[in-house]
């Protein structure tokens, strides 16, 4: 991965990946209007919406929004990302961090009608966390692609 970086592409590739970058970001912000339609991102009401349903509905979740995080909308910022200048710490955090906090928003999902409904705000967190690791990726891969100094 040392050899390739997206600083030092053409502005064909530069371009295919900040328009994919944009598409991933409408996806991610249709997925927020629906949350906020669901629950209106609020704990309590997160409990309510989880905390009856029975483990088929919680199963139907998991099905949908497990690759809908982890394929869809990280799997190729992170991707991305490895192919920048940033330093190899970095993205080892953003390449495990990521998908720690998905399985978080997932389990504290299974966990608010089974073990406690205190589980919502860990869910309500995890939720928040997921938004700003979007939104960080998002920023530094743009900044790596378009800003950062290329070295010839």
């Amino acid at each position: 991965m040392d050899n390739f970086r997206f600083s030092n592409a053409p502005t064909s590739i530069k371009l295919l990946a900040t328009t994919l970058f944009c598409i991933l970001g409408l996806t991610y912000i249709s997925l927020l209007v629906h949350i906020w339609i669901d629950t209106q991102m609020k704990p309590s009401l997160i409990i309510e919406a989880y905390g009856k349903m029975e483990y088929i509905e919680l199963s139907d979740h998991a099905v949908k929004y497990l690759p809908y995080y982890a394929f869809y909308l990280f799997l190729l910022p992170i991707v991305m990302f490895m192919f920048t200048s940033y330093s190899e710490k970095l993205k080892s955090f953003f390449a495990t961090f990521t998908f720690v906090i998905i399985i978080i928003d997932i389990g504290s999902m299974w966990l608010i009608p089974y073990v406690w409904q205190g589980f919502a705000y860990i869910l309500w967190l995890a939720g928040i966390c997921l938004g700003l690791t979007f939104l960080t990726l998002f920023v530094l891969n743009l900044y790596d692609i378009w800003l950062r100094k290329t070295k010839v």
